[in-house]
Formats: C-alpha cells, sequence, structure tokens
C-alpha cells in the first residue's frame, strides 16, 4: 500500500469516526467521555483537535423553526377575527373619499356588536345607508363608541350623510362662510385663545385649526354666555367675550389645569369635567352635557380627517 493510499485510508476513517461522534453527541442520554472511548482510541489522529472540530461543527447546526404558514389570506383572516366590537352605542359609518369631496356616510346604533351583526345580513336595509349593496364585505366600515344613544345621534347630525369639501378654507367666502368652527390659539404665551363659529375668510387654515362641524354657532353662543360665571370659578380670567360669530377667553394663569382642560375640550375632544362639577341645577346639567357632546363631535371628526389621511 502506497503513502496515498495510507493517507485516503487514514481520512476515511476518521470521516467515519466523526460522524458517528456527531450523531452519537446529539444523544442528551450518551457523555463525552463514552464518546471518546467508543470511537476515538484506534485513531491516529490528535483526539483534541477532532474533538474542537466536532463541537465547533454542532455549534454551527442550525436550530430548526418553525414553518411559516403565514399568507395574505391569513392575515386577512386573523384581522377580521381579531376585530372585537362593543356592546353598547356609538355610531356606524364608511368614509366615501372623491378628488375633491367626502361623504360620512353612517347610522347610529344603540348596540355596536348588534348592528354589525345585522350588516353580516346581505339584505339588511343598513347596507343601503352605507351604500354596501348586498354582496360587499364589511372591511370598510369602521364604528366610534359613544357613551349613550344622544351623543351617538349628536354625531349623526352634525356629520354623516353629509358632503364636505377637503379643502374648505379655501372655497369659502362671505356668501358661504362653510361649516367648520376654527381655533385661534395665542402661539406667544399660550394665554388665549378664539373660536370663530364660522369662517369668513379664504386661506384661513394657513392661520387658524379646523375644529370642523362641530356645533351650531347660535347654541354655542347661547351655552358660553351661560358658562362665563361656571368658567370664572374654575380658573382666572382675565378676557371673556362671546357672541353669535365667535367665543374668546383668556387666563392670567394659562398653565392653570382648567384653562387647559377647558381649551382641549376644542383642540383634542376630551372632555374630563363631571357632573359634579357643574351647578345642580338644569343649566348646570345641560352644560354638562353640551360640553361633552362638543368634545365627542370634535374627537370623531379627528378620527375621520385622520382615516383621509
Amino acid at each position: 500500500m502506497n503513502q496515498s493510499d495510507l493517507s485516503l485510508d487514514l481520512l476515511l476513517q476518521e470521516t467515519l469516526a466523526l460522524t458517528e461522534y456527531l450523531r452519537v453527541a446529539n444523544s442528551p442520554n450518551i457523555h463525552k467521555e463514552v464518546i471518546q472511548h467508543s470511537f476515538l482510541d484506534d485513531t491516529e489522529m490528535d483526539v483534541d483537535y477532532l474533538y474542537d472540530l466536532a463541537d465547533s461543527l454542532i455549534s454551527d447546526i442550525p436550530e430548526e423553526s418553525e414553518p411559516d404558514f403565514t399568507t395574505s389570506e391569513n392575515i386577512e383572516d386573523l384581522n377580521a377575527q381579531a376585530r372585537v366590537f362593543p356592546e353598547g352605542p356609538g355610531v356606524i359609518y364608511k368614509i366615501d373619499n372623491g378628488s375633491s369631496t367626502f361623504c360620512v356616510r353612517g347610522y347610529s346604533a344603540l348596540n355596536i356588536r348588534q348592528a354589525f351583526s345585522e350588516l353580516d345580513q346581505s339584505d339588511s336595509t343598513k347596507r343601503i345607508i352605507l351604500k354596501l349593496g348586498d354582496s360587499r364585505s364589511l372591511e370598510s366600515v369602521e364604528f366610534f363608541e359613544a357613551k349613550s344613544f344622544e351623543l351617538a345621534e349628536s354625531i349623526r347630525e352634525q356629520i354623516i350623510n353629509r358632503r364636505f369639501p377637503h379643502q374648505e378654507d379655501a372655497l369659502c367666502n362671505l356668501s358661504d362662510p362653510g361649516f367648520s368652527w376654527w381655533m385661534n390659539i395665542d402661539q406667544l404665551c399660550n394665554d388665549r385663545f378664539e373660536i370663530f363659529f364660522r369662517s369668513h375668510g379664504i386661506n384661513r387654515a394657513d392661520k387658524y385649526i379646523q375644529l370642523g362641524p362641530i356645533g351650531d354657532g347660535a347654541v354655542a353662543a347661547l351655552r358660553m354666555n351661560q358658562a362665563r360665571t361656571l368658567l370664572r370659578s374654575s380658573f382666572p380670567i382675565s378676557e371673556f367675550s362671546c357672541d353669535d360669530k365667535s367665543f374668546a377667553v383668556a387666563s392670567s394663569k394659562p398653565d392653570h389645569l382648567s384653562f387647559i382642560s377647558f381649551k382641549n375640550i376644542f383642540l383634542e375632544g376630551v372632555n374630563l369635567t363631571e357632573l359634579e362639577n357643574f351647578p345642580d341645577n338644569g343649566v348646570g346639567r345641560t352644560l354638562y352635557y353640551y360640553f361633552h357632546e362638543l368634545a365627542l363631535v370634535r374627537k370623531f371628526w379627528i378620527e375621520v380627517k385622520t382615516k383621509l389621511g
């Protein structure tokens, strides 16, 4: 046997030994000492080298991962299963978005879950309101929760089934003041804000915040004047004015929590007031529900504008 045959035979033995070592090494019941004695005592190569090589090969073997069966159909099914509908009042709606205008179609419901269960039926008359027909899915249908059916109705009256332009401030003028309220905040000291119940100029969005069609100007003027004493007892007021066109209030303490909370009713659609914060009479209860209504309609408008992008 020549030298090349000897080298080849030795290499074959080493390979077989290493293969067997790898197989047995993966068994949890076999110790390293047993593997050494059983398979590598007859070889002429460096045993420590062979162990190091085998251990490195074992560590490089990738762990088996779970197969990924995710498909677009599975994702849609998971999303549909994950959608949970509350058992409370709210608004069921769908946005029909056009190039220059949009319409929020929908209706108020006593029970959102039951409303969607009814919409699953192809012959439901509610599908006509949303313009779904008898075959379209409910993927484009949204819901918005309200604390009461009456609050859901206020959203329906102000926004639902009305068509609005995307750029209202570019279209409104003196003869057609538009539908939105507009908010002007003092950017320097943040101690004053003013709300216009109707726009009376173009390109107003460059300076003011569009609040949306959150209420009637005449009703707002009445309620704000009724709330004057209540507001003065809540935070320091340095300016207060209100008529059927606008409402303005300023505070000598702009960081006062009550002043910030009152401003956020219009700015963010958040109302943190409780019934006990209002006078215990008919006017007090009316103001309590009125500010909740303003905040909720504003919050719904923010959601719609966010979905429109």
